[in-house]
């Protein structure tokens, strides 16, 4: 309120920061991104651990599913849905679907 820089007292403040705000979002929409080029070793590993990994949440939801029951089943489910390519959009469309069937 009381420093030389107020921009009520200074119009001109105002108008040089919304320039300045407005040419940064600008700059940010102008930039593209580019994409990326990854070795072939890590696009093998990514490959390896993309088939891997569903089988290994099973793995470890069956040796917990005599513990704990409700963990072990959730994990079993995830990794047979994850096997299958089933997305979680999916899920939820067929839950849509069978509500749509008992509204009728």
């Amino acid at each position: 309120m009381f420093s030389k820089n107020n921009p009520d007292k200074n119009p001109m403040a105002t108008s040089e920061i919304e320039n300045l705000t407005n040419e940064n979002n600008e700059d940010l929409f102008d930039t593209e991104l580019e994409e990326i080029d990854s070795p072939p070793l890590v696009k093998l590993v990514e490959k390896i651990s993309g088939i891997l990994s569903p089988y290994f949440i099973v793995i470890v939801g069956l040796y917990l599913y005599d513990n704990n029951f409700l963990f072990g089943s959730i994990l079993i489910l995830i990794g047979v849905l994850s096997l299958l390519k089933i997305s979680y959009e999916d899920v939820l469309a067929w839950a849509e679907k069978i509500k749509g069937m008992f509204k009728g």
